[in-house]
């Protein structure tokens, strides 16, 4: 029987967590569980240094388990990762900017194909650890189960229409970390990662996982000369993202701004009624934050780090009032103005017009036209060859191009962009129209909603309600990330002395300016609301088959 951990001991623990974390154990695996999981891979053809491709280890995944269990439980219990899983190739592919700027590359890492299946068996069970222990900042959406770039985007709106329905000004602060996969520091890392539990011979693994790695980068074909790493997570990894989580979960703890992060994308948000008190103190929070950075020996790229105020349309700004900057001066010490560096601000007027957020483009409305009119450029060019395609392939083929062409961008974060003004969502409806008629070989001005029911498409209108349903039923079923648990509540909470006949539905926030009336805060619940009671059930497969069977049902022959 195990004993009880000495707190003495462990004091870090409770400086962090407030509580004991039990300590996680790697233990063993089977030559069945290995076959589960390259099942799991996609077959790539791309080939690690060895020559070995995911595809070759798929063909041959059922007669290699046996000795590969025997290999990865040797690895486990004696806390040591292979020396030739440690070697890996790297391609550079080139992001923007200019071409001979190192920076702007990335390095895309090819490891051990071998490695990626011992790699994830430990990374599925370093995720359950931290999620069963709460062990993850909240509002981290990055490489986790059921998190999404929509439940991190939506936050954001969340926090920013609160802001605006306040009658205040709302400061975001977009950081750009500077190879924040490619600096995260080994030592740093192992003394995180034993505060959440990793120790023992599970931590003896990890820290031999990290160390003594090579790469060779590949040009045109030709290897360079191989090279140790010393620092990074390794990108490209299974394990190196979620490692990179680890790394990064204490940032929130270093501001009092509201934080919300997709692994290395940091938004920061703070809101006031005075604009000027308001940036003074957004300016102290960024150099504490610049002293986190410090101190984890990563950097923020100032130059491309942007913010955003969000405002209510006429509500004005003195200029004199926006001067917020990126303090790297370590606190306590004489300050350096060369360390000093001012923050480009993105508004309707100035320079830049937006930003771009896991692909989604904001303004300081959050009015979302230049993220719709982005969309529909996106779209024309895929008509433009759904169109010159549609006489030689069947109306199969032609919908299977518009769920790849066309619907895979309309639905990527709709509840996010949908809250938009009905003039600028009206583009997308006559785009998803133009897709409709190309498909189904009809007349420009042919009607669309017999088109829609026969192939069985919702209307953008309608997706986006079914868009909003699925979002609110996870919701109502607690199967959305933690962090949401409180974004709403029912009327029943709210009058626990009395019945109502309106116990079970949610209570939908007042809203001070109409212009808000659209927002997913307000408009979300009400929508659920007004839902038929097909909502009580338990089954999201069986409520969206229906739901979307209603929908269809109700479009005109």
């Amino acid at each position: 029987m195990d004993s009880v951990p000495n707190v003495n001991t462990r004091p870090e623990e409770y400086i962090n967590y407030g509580r004991l974390i039990p300590d996680l154990t790697l233990g063993n695996t089977t030559p069945e569980h290995i076959v589960k999981t390259i099942k799991k891979f996609k077959a790539k053809h791309s080939c690690d240094i060895q020559g070995i491709s995911t595809k070759m280890i798929k063909f041959i995944g059922v007669e290699i388990a046996a000795p590969l269990s025997h290999i990865f439980n040797l690895s486990l219990s004696l806390g040591t990762f292979p020396e030739k899983f440690k070697q890996c190739r790297v391609i550079p592919i080139f992001k923007s900017g200019d071409q001979l700027e190192s920076d702007n590359y990335r390095p895309i890492s090819l490891l051990s194909s071998i490695s990626k299946i011992l790699e994830k068996i430990v990374a599925d069970k370093l995720v359950h650890h931290l999620l069963s222990n709460d062990l993850l900042y909240c509002h981290q959406y990055g490489f986790l189960p059921n998190h999404s770039t929509e439940h991190n985007l939506l936050q954001i709106c969340n926090f920013v229409s609160t802001a605006l329905n306040e009658g205040m000004f709302c400061i975001g602060i977009f950081l750009d970390l500077r190879k924040a996969f490619d600096v995260c520091s080994h030592n740093i890392l192992l003394n995180k990662l034993k505060k959440m539990g990793i120790r023992g011979n599970t931590h003896d693994w990890f820290r031999n996982y990290l160390a003594g790695r090579s790469q060779k980068v590949e040009i045109n074909g030709q290897l360079s000369d191989s090279m140790d790493l010393n620092i990074s997570v390794i990108q490209g990894s299974i394990l190196g993202p979620i490692l990179f989580l680890c790394y990064i979960n204490d940032f929130w703890r270093a501001t009092t701004l509201f934080s919300v992060l997709f692994a290395d994308d940091t938004t920061c948000l703070a809101k006031g009624k005075n604009l000027q008190n308001l940036t003074q103190y957004v300016n102290v929070e960024l150099k504490k934050i610049a002293n986190w950075f410090l101190s984890n020996k990563m950097a923020v790229n100032a130059g491309k780090t942007k913010y955003m105020i969000f405002r209510t349309q006429g509500k004005r700004i003195d200029p004199k009032d926006c001067n917020v900057v990126f303090n790297s001066n370590e606190l306590g010490k004489e300050e350096d103005p060369a360390l000093i560096s001012p923050i480009e601000r993105v508004y309707n007027e100035g320079t830049t017009t937006n930003v771009k957020l896991l692909g989604v483009l904001f303004d300081e409305h959050l009015a979302f036209d230049q993220h719709i009119t982005h969309l529909c450029n996106k779209i024309s060019k895929s008509l433009y060859c759904i169109n010159r395609v549609k006489n030689f392939i069947n109306k199969d083929a032609l919908i299977l191009l518009y769920y790849a062409m066309v619907h895979s961008h309309i639905v990527y974060c709709i509840n996010v962009y949908s809250c938009a003004v009905k003039t600028n969502l009206n583009k997308l409806i006559l785009k998803q129209k133009e897709a409709i008629r190309i498909i189904s070989n009809a007349g420009y001005r042919d009607h669309t909603e017999p088109l829609f029911k026969k192939l069985k498409i919702l209307p953008f209108e309608q997706l986006c309600k079914y868009s909003v349903l699925k979002f609110m039923h996870n919701f109502s079923n607690r199967k959305l990330p933690f962090s949401f648990a409180d974004t709403w509540i029912w009327n029943r909470d709210r009058n626990l002395d009395r019945p109502l006949r309106n116990a079970d539905d949610l209570y939908v926030p007042a809203h001070n300016y109409a212009t808000l009336k659209r927002m997913q805060l307000y408009s979300f619940p009400k929508l659920w609301n007004d839902h038929p009671n097909s909502k009580n059930n338990p089954s999201l497969y069986s409520f969206l088959k229906t739901t979307k069977s209603e929908m269809l049902s109700a479009l005109t022959d």
